[in-house]
Formats: structure tokens, sequence, C-alpha cells
């Protein structure tokens, strides 16, 4: 998603899929989302895991995140999704300190205690009734809420038997591909070469690391690369073609035509929205 795909600074809403729902690709945005399955059982990719989750999961996508999710199982899936920009938390920092605020917002799964799910259920009701603009004093509602949401997922993932570690075993190779070819990005990655170390063939590979992730072989690592160079874009003053090479980009041109197909906008167009980021 681009800049222009949420103008506001949060949102929320309850979403409904039916069985075997997939969506259509991979993708990030440039702000944090965070959703609750209300009901239902889902598969979802989040940067280089594969988790599998069910009713009463809180899932946890910072900004710039690439994810995937698809619903397994039978029946309606339900499920309420919070978006709200990387700003909109600068108030909650000032309250509870920045290392609070992110702690809780690296990228997981927190499983809610059973008897507390009715308390977290209201804190949405609120946001999802706030949200529709009641009146002035909504934002300020609004901020309120999220700051006791965020607190409690806090509080949850404090308790290990609250952090959903395991992942999908039916993937387990597939994720061990995503999590190499996230932390050695800058290097060559070859399909046939990650096929031979994974004692696997390259069609099996390309194939199975499609439908487990959603992305082909390929467009993760570009995407994967333009995720890092987007932080350094951000965080340091370095040249764009010096970010291209260091991101793993043999052409510089190369990786301007990749950063705008996947962002929508150029590197350095990138660099001077900061602010909306």
């Amino acid at each position: 998603m681009e800049f222009q795909d949420m103008n506001k600074k949060f949102d929320i809403k309850r979403i409904k899929r039916t069985s075997g729902f997939k969506m259509q690709e991979s993708h990030s945005h440039p702000f944090h989302e965070l959703f609750y399955l209300e009901s239902g059982e889902c598969t979802a990719f989040i940067d280089h895991n594969i988790y599998t989750f069910s009713k009463g999961d809180f899932v946890i996508v910072p900004a710039g995140t690439i994810h995937r999710t698809d619903y397994t199982g039978e029946g309606v899936h339900q499920r309420i999704v919070i978006s709200f920009k990387t700003s909109f938390t600068d108030w909650i920092s000032n309250i509870v300190g920045e290392d609070i605020v992110a702690s809780c917002m690296e990228t997981g799964v927190v499983r809610i205690p059973e008897k507390r799910r009715d308390y977290i259920e209201s804190i949405m009701e609120k946001l999802l009734f706030e949200n529709e603009g009641q009146d002035p004093l909504s934002p300020g509602f609004i901020n309120v809420a999220l700051v006791e949401l965020i607190l409690f997922i806090f509080r949850c993932k404090r308790y290990e038997s609250n952090i959903i570690k395991e992942i999908d075993v039916n993937n387990q190779i597939m994720q061990e591909i995503a999590t190499y070819i996230y932390t050695h990005y800058n290097e060559k990655l070859v399909l046939e070469d990650m096929a031979r170390q994974f004692n696997l063939s390259r069609s099996y590979l390309s194939k199975k690391f499609k439908s487990s992730t959603g992305f082909g072989f390929k467009e993760y690592i570009i995407n994967v690369r333009i995720q890092h160079a987007c932080s350094l874009l951000l965080e340091t003053n370095k040249s764009i073609t010096d970010i291209a090479f260091e991101c793993g980009f043999n052409d510089s041109n190369y990786f301007g035509d990749a950063f705008r197909r996947i962002k929508g906008i150029s590197p350095n167009k990138y660099r001077k929205n900061k602010e909306n980021v």
C-alpha cells in the first residue's frame, strides 16, 4: 500500500471472510496494523515467519512489514483490523515510554487469555463506535482506548505462555528459506543455489515458496531488499546509489524501478516524504 492508502491517522473495521479466502499477494504499508481474530483459523506470513492462529489471537504487523493472511478451516472468519500511522503513538510514548511502545509493536502473534477476551473486545467495540465520529470528543476517546489496548497487549506479551511461537509445521522449510533470505538479503541469492542448499528441486521450491508466502522467490528477495532500503532512506544520509548496492542491488537504475513498482514512489520522493511515513 502507498501513502494515499490511509489518509487518516487511525482506522478500525470489522472484516468477514469465507473459508479458503486468500490474499491476492503479500504486501506492506507505511502504518502499523493490529488485527484480532474473532472467529475462524488463519495462516499468516509475516516478515519471514509463518504462523497459525485462531480465535482470541492478536496479530501485530508493524509499519513496513511484509505480510499475507490466508483463512483456513470452515465457515465465516471474522476479524477486527486496527490501522494507525506511526506518529499516532508519539504521545503514547511520552506517557509510558518509547521502549514499551516499541516492544508492543514488535512483529508477532499474542494469544489473549480466554478470561480476558471480553475485556479486550469491549475496548475494540469502543474504538469501532468512536471511529464513526460520534462528536468532537471521539478522537480523545480513541486515543485513550488505543493506549489501553496497547498497554494490555504489552502486559500479555510479558507472559511467555501468551506468545505464539510455533510455526505452521507444513511450511517449516519454506520459513527457513524465507528467514535465510531475510538475513542474507544483501548477498547474491539464486534459486538453484538455494534449492541445492535445502535439498529441494528447483521447481518444488519455486512452487511451494509461492503457495506458502504469496511471493515468488525473486519477488520476495526484492521486497525484502526494498524494505531495508526504506529504513536506510529514512534513517541515514547515504546516497541512493550506495543504499542500492548495500541492499543487494547491483544496478541503481534497476533499484529505482523496483522501488517505484513496489512503493509507488521514487526513492528520492520517499525520503522527502519522511513525515508522512
